[in-house]
């Protein structure tokens, strides 16, 4: 096959010129949203559109099964759309080639010459959408699992814009390594749980809302945040340098106040009614 993706473009210092504010705003954010700062969700949605892409899609695969699991999704005309984005198309395009990708590598479906194993899932959907380019940019390529990235285009994709992917990805690729413990399995836990039974309920307790319907304590409060963010017991221990009997003796007694039955049913909890990240702004600064 053709070669089908690119790392930093030769004389990668003038590509500078071609990153707008609003690219160098988003990476900043999104920066700021791998450290559990601002949304990744509009992280995204705002690097996506910064680039130039209609649609695009965040996504983790489990390389035993090359099965998808969606982390962030932006589709400028989702809602005008009778075909809006819902599936990744990465592994379906470029197949094996993709297995073992670089990290920081880009991946362009018009570098990639085909062959008959191609699912036509994309090239369909295109169709659909007017759309006449896929990138796919890998941020972390490992022995059970791959991050990347997936864009879509309604026009080629200029030098500019390559340009600027090149001197981009490599440190998107660098800050998603050193991201927040539990960003990725909290985020994807709460898209399926918003599939599987839908927002949640106006009755349900937000345990970490702002009224504090539990009425934890501060420690008890910081304990159930930081099991929100995916650490074990051990870690919500080294995080607060304190003994990890200590961190079960605050469990046993936010087990009574929240009604719940134990480590797993709390983290659910926590997980289905998760307040947005602004309103624990005040226990950062704690």
């Amino acid at each position: 096959m053709k070669q089908a993706y690119f790392e930093e473009p030769h004389g990668g210092a003038p590509a500078n010129g071609y990153l707008e504010s609003k690219v160098i705003e988003a990476i900043a954010d999104w920066c700021d949203a791998l450290h559990g700062e601002f949304s990744l969700q509009d992280a995204f949605a705002a690097l996506a559109s910064g680039l130039g892409a209609e649609a695009g899609m965040l996504v983790r695969t489990h390389l035993n099964d090359l099965r998808p699991a969606r982390i962030a999704i932006w589709d400028n005309l989702a809602e005008r759309s009778s075909s809006p984005l819902k599936a990744s198309f990465a592994d379906g395009h470029f197949g094996r080639h993709l297995a073992r990708p670089r990290p920081a590598s880009v991946w362009l479906a018009s570098m990639h010459d085909g062959s008959q194993d191609t699912d036509p899932a994309l090239e369909i959907w295109q169709a659909r959408r007017g759309m006449v380019e896929f990138a796919v940019l890998v941020l972390a390529s490992g022995p059970t699992t791959r991050d990347h990235i997936e864009l879509h285009f309604g026009e080629r994709m200029s030098i500019a814009t390559q340009s600027a992917l090149g001197v981009v990805l490599p440190t998107m690729a660098r800050t998603w390594a050193s991201r927040q413990v539990g960003l990725v399995t909290r985020t994807v836990v709460n898209h399926r749980i918003a599939q599987e039974t839908g927002d949640v309920r106006p009755g349900q307790k937000m345990l970490l809302g702002p009224s504090n319907p539990a009425k934890l304590s501060r420690a008890e409060f910081r304990v159930c945040l930081l099991l929100s963010r995916g650490l074990s017991v051990l870690g919500v221990a080294e995080e607060l340098s304190v003994s990890e009997a200590t961190v079960r003796s605050h469990l046993r007694s936010i087990y009574a106040k929240t009604e719940t039955s134990g480590l797993a049913e709390l983290v659910f909890n926590l997980l289905r009614a998760r307040p947005d990240d602004s309103a624990l702004s005040d226990l950062r600064c704690a």
